[in-house]
């Protein structure tokens, strides 16, 4: 898989691919939508949706460069995990290949941040050795807030879930975990907005650098089809209504500041523009 770059100003944003998965019926992750909803977009075909009206779905992480730091945005399900999910349960992709192929390594890392802690956004923190797990990036502090910490906690012991202790207390037992403001300024013209809605704690990143500007969305919208539909609530969406008003007021002020939009979740071609259109929007990816 061809490795994507893209520019910021001084920043350099690279997409690391976990999986990219087509052939998905929409109502998979968005109870309301059917193939109808793909058909009113025709912009969504071939790049993000089929002519059968299928959608294509990523999960990936990106890593930004800027000055001296390297930033590790969203590390994915991670291999190996053990999850409810039997999608994302005891998986083997080939993340660490293309991380590599990227040109990183885990020492290089400098800071981990999680938009949010559902089990595709944190799982390549950390690794097995001698049947444990301890943190894949040592030289990293990994970017935490506390209402999300207890949300991912409350949502373990609902499920039945490990991801909290495979994946987050072994960082803090490390003593490389920081718990920082919802809204944190991280310098170097990276600045986090509370974009919740689809979790209590969710953020997004806000990339600003020479007069250039992009957003990492996170999950407060989950496939370009949310563009264009914005009232379609996706089945993980802890507060339906507070994620539609977030998505609305999160598309405008992209599309306002012209920012490169990175949709944690977009495939084939994540990144591109937010266009006004009408009540909606139409996302122009970069090819």
């Amino acid at each position: 898989m061809e490795t994507q770059r893209w520019t910021v100003g001084a920043a350099t944003i690279t997409r690391v691919v976990e999986a990219e998965t087509p052939g998905i019926p929409p109502e998979f992750f968005f109870a309301e939508a059917k193939a109808e909803h793909i058909a009113r977009h025709p912009w969504l075909v071939p790049d993000f949706a089929a002519a059968d009206g299928t959608i294509t779905f990523a999960v990936q992480a990106f890593v930004i460069d800027i000055g001296d730091r390297r930033v590790l945005v969203d590390p994915c399900v991670g291999n190996g995990k053990r999850l409810s999910l039997p999608f994302w349960h005891d998986q083997d992709w080939p993340f660490w290949e293309r991380f590599e192929a990227a040109g990183f390594t885990a020492e290089s890392v400098d800071q981990v941040v999680h938009t949010h802690l559902h089990e595709d956004h944190i799982g390549w923190g950390t690794r097995p050795v001698d049947g444990r797990w301890v943190p894949t990036f040592t030289n990293a502090r990994y970017l935490y807030n506390e209402a999300e910490l207890a949300h991912r906690r409350t949502s373990d012991a609902e499920r039945g879930d490990e991801a909290y202790a495979q994946s987050i207390e072994p960082v803090f037992a490390a003593g490389l975990g920081d718990i920082i403001d919802i809204a944190a300024d991280l310098g170097d013209g990276l600045r986090l907005e509370h974009s919740d809605g689809h979790t209590p704690g969710h953020v997004s990143l806000w990339i600003e650098s020479e007069g250039d500007v992009a957003l990492v969305t996170g999950d407060f919208l989950h496939h370009p089809l949310q563009c264009a539909e914005p009232h379609l609530a996706e089945i993980a969406d802890y507060d339906v209504e507070l994620a539609r008003e977030t998505r609305h007021r999160m598309l405008s002020a992209a599309a306002a500041r012209d920012a490169l939009f990175i949709g944690t979740h977009f495939p084939t071609f994540p990144a591109g523009r937010v266009v006004a259109a009408g009540d909606a929007f139409r996302f122009d990816p970069i090819r």
